[in-house]
């Protein structure tokens, strides 16, 4: 006797988005469970986000069917997918860090006492009993930026919930998580699945969708290739199927390397007894021309913060920091980018403006040396149709929003815009954040052949295959400070991890 299969809560149906003559997506089946945690996993382009923002409204031009609780539905906005109980966190938090968590939560939805003023009290009280059933227990009165990452994301959830969300998607929730918070959201994740939440899990750590996920939907070139139970899975499987047979997957299986002798020659950055007051304290390092640093630690070790103050993006109270034999003004962007001493940061939106066409992002930096005294069109088109091409951005338009392009293509036209410019010393803070294996491997070699050409790079990253893989030392941080740095001997994911939770 056969059992009949369970109904989904939502059922996804032969999903097609176009843009213009673009296939985003085509035939897509998806169908997510009460109670199920469900991975979407894929090479960047392949579909993923774009069949997300249909779920989440934001693109309501689709073909197809999507049924909630059986009865069809047509998500045409945000507003009109909260309605039905389908929020989405995106991996770029959308909350106001200057409001409290309680501002926050109730966004758009203030309590408002008799006399027609906001209930603060009333409102406290709530968001404090919301966070409470979610086992976050915090002063929802603080302001939201006082909180780690990780209980930001949380708050978002939460609002999400609080919304009278039944369907959560998540997108890349553990990309800039540290270990330990990873394992806090997953507690988190696993209450929320004994409420009968189903959540959609979206990420790049394939041993993070394997932890936590009951099963897993593949897509491919916008096309969906197969849904499994997490059980009949491995990593090797899941990559094999994404990218190919001949796909590269080494930075994503590096746990172990032998890294080679030490660099000869003077070094490009010279760095003493840096600190600055909650991020770092007493750093001494050096880089030499054509040498990759890796800067290993959990979030918070200090070592992201490094790099932006040797960028000059934020000041520090004591030490020196020499270039290529002179001191250096520290403090200041203007000087380091003159310098050749540029950041790629985690965060796209520090180094990137979305809105803004992909060739004002690349000369914003070097208008005066690339265009001359007046900015034309044609000519900045043309000074960055090139460099498109060589760092292999897809679609190599200057014309398109920067914003309009996957992860990975953005990072590209971050790099672009550097190589219009001279660079002495690369700073990278994650730079293959939320990117497929694929996209890693073209960023990187971006990265490689800056330090063939003679360029320092500084890689700051919490993920350990990805430091293993590319640096030619290693520094391991921990609140921070330096608790070792690796060089000329065998190192493996475990040494640098013990390290970091010194």
């Amino acid at each position: 006797m056969s059992v009949a299969a369970p109904v989904p809560l939502l059922d996804c149906r032969n999903i097609g988005v176009r843009f213009g003559g673009v296939v985003a997506l085509s035939g897509v089946d998806f169908a997510l469970h009460p109670g199920e945690v469900h991975g979407l996993v894929g090479c960047n382009g392949a579909g993923k986000s774009t069949l997300m923002k249909v779920l989440a409204g934001v693109v309501p031009d689709y073909s197809g069917e999507i049924r909630l609780d059986q009865k069809l539905v047509h998500l045409s906005s945000p507003r009109e997918a909260l309605s039905h109980g389908i929020a989405m966190v995106y991996q770029e938090l959308s909350g106001i860090e200057q409001l409290s968590v309680a501002e926050n939560l109730f966004l758009g939805r203030q309590r408002v006492s008799t006399w027609g003023q906001v209930d603060w009290k009333e409102m406290n009280r709530q968001a404090t009993a919301s966070l409470a059933e979610l086992n976050i227990h915090i002063d929802v009165r603080s302001r939201l930026r006082d909180f780690p990452l990780v209980i930001r994301q949380m708050v978002e959830i939460a609002r999400g919930l609080h919304s009278g969300a039944r369907v959560l998607i998540l997108d890349e929730p553990t990309s800039a998580l540290s270990l330990p918070e990873a394992k806090r959201l997953f507690e988190l994740i696993e209450h929320l699945q004994s409420r009968g939440v189903a959540i959609v899990f979206i990420s790049h750590f394939l041993e993070d969708v394997l932890a936590i996920c009951d099963r897993v939907t593949i897509l491919k070139d916008g096309r969906k290739l197969e849904t499994r139970p997490t059980a009949e899975l491995d990593r090797t499987t899941i990559i094999r199927q994404m990218v190919g047979e001949t796909g590269d997957s080494t930075t994503e299986e590096c746990t172990e390397t032998t890294l080679p002798p030490a660099t000869v020659g003077s070094p490009r950055l010279d760095i003493y007894g840096l600190k600055k007051a909650g991020c770092f304290d007493d750093i001494t390092l050096d880089v030499k021309p054509g040498e990759c640093l890796g800067l290993y630690g959990f979030v918070g070790a200090g070592h992201q913060d490094l790099v932006h103050a040797l960028a000059g993006s934020t000041t520090v109270e004591h030490g020196q920091v020499w270039l290529d034999g002179k001191p250096l003004r520290t403090g200041d962007v203007t000087a380091s980018v003159k310098n050749g001493i540029v950041l790629v940061a985690a965060d796209r939106a520090q180094t990137l403006a979305r809105r803004a066409s992909i060739a004002h992002n690349m000369t914003l930096a070097h208008l005066r040396k690339n265009l001359g005294n007046w900015l034309v069109r044609r000519r900045e088109h043309q000074v960055c149709q090139p460099m498109l091409e060589t760092v292999g951005c897809r679609p190599p338009n200057p014309a398109l929003r920067a914003g309009s392009l996957s992860g990975g293509n953005q990072q590209k036209v971050v790099l672009a815009k550097w190589l219009l410019g001279p660079i002495r010393v690369l700073l990278l803070e994650e730079p293959t954040r939320g990117m497929d294996v694929h996209a890693k491997a073209e960023i990187m070699e971006l990265v490689a052949e800056q330090k063939r050409q003679g360029a320092a790079v500084i890689l700051a990253s919490t993920e350990p295959e990805l430091v293993l893989a590319h640096a030619d030392r290693i520094a391991t941080m921990a609140r921070g400070r330096i608790t070792r740095i690796f060089t000329n001997e065998r190192t493996t994911k475990q040494d640098l991890m013990r390290l970091a939770e010194v």
